[in-house]
Formats: C-alpha cells, structure tokens, sequence
C-alpha cells in the first residue's frame, strides 16, 4: 500500500487520525523528557510515603505529555521485613488514548531490583525515576531516590531525529 499526507479532504476523500501524525511526528522527534529546565519532570520526596514530581513534559511514540502542575503520587505501604525499588514512569497507553505518570510498585526481596518497563504496542513507559522503599518505611529521602531520567535506555532526553536531508 503507497501512503501520502497531508493533503486536505475533497469530499472526504482525505481521513486521518491520531496515528497517522503521531506515526510522522515519531519518525522526527525522539522519546524522552524535554530539558528546557533541569527540573522538568524532576521526582523528589513528597509528604509521608509519596513522591512529588516538578512539572514537565515528555514525548512517547508521536505523543506529547505535559505536566503543568507539582504532582503527588503516593507509594504502596512499605513491606514491614524487605525494601523494595518502585520505578516512576510516564505512561503512553494505546487503550485508553492517555499518557500519565504512573508508579510501578516493585517486589519486596533482600536484594530488591526495579521492575521492567513495559514496552509493548499497547503500553509504551518511559522510567523517570527508581525509588528505594525502605523496610517499615512512612517516608522517602532524596538519598533513596535515583534520577533516571537521563538514561538512554529508560528514558533519555527528546531529540530531533533528523540529522541529514539528501535529495
């Protein structure tokens, strides 16, 4: 099948929707958080067992986030033996036509490690930061929060992915 676009209708003969440019705009533009400030989308410790994240945008598949409010998130109540490592994510959901922040709460074990992001054609995540919950913990400290929002293969920095024309 040969596609073309945009073109504008002539009696309807022109349809598109949301995946079509979404398709366009993620052949030019790189997933990841826009870094006009170093606090865009920053995670720091929120009141009791929460995490509060800055305001911000990202850019998951063609699609655009934004932020444009301090948001709480709270954590899952503590594992009263092990810590655990709980990923905060940007979420692109093709299901519900959304993309939002979202906490992926990890598996409480001796040795605890940072759940998988989900990257399928239906949920795509990108991992904005990693948090260590304590054992019997009711608060976060900054020292148990990771950035990774600079990390290429959790998140990584929104970049234009045209570096050459040829005609």
């Amino acid at each position: 099948m040969e596609k073309s676009g945009f073109f504008n209708s002539s009696d309807g003969d022109r349809i598109y929707d949301a995946t079509d440019f979404a398709a366009y705009f993620g052949s030019l533009v790189s997933n990841g958080v826009f870094y006009a400030t170093p606090t865009n989308l920053l995670v720091s410790p929120g009141i009791g067992l929460a995490v509060t994240i800055a305001p911000g945008s990202a850019w998951i598949n063609g699609y655009r986030y934004e932020n444009t409010d301090v948001l709480n998130k709270p954590l899952a109540t503590a594992d009263g033996s092990n810590p655990r490592i709980d990923r905060v994510v940007v979420r692109l959901s093709q299901i519900t036509r959304s993309i939002q922040l979202a906490i992926v709460t990890g598996t409480p074990t001796a040795s605890p490690i940072a759940s998988e992001l989900t990257r399928t054609s239906d949920v795509y995540e990108l991992g904005i930061a990693d948090v260590l919950v304590p054992s019997a913990a009711t608060s976060i400290s900054v020292n148990n929060i990771i950035d990774t929002r600079l990390n290429t293969s959790l998140c990584g920095l929104v970049n234009s992915l045209v570096s050459a024309v040829y005609e």
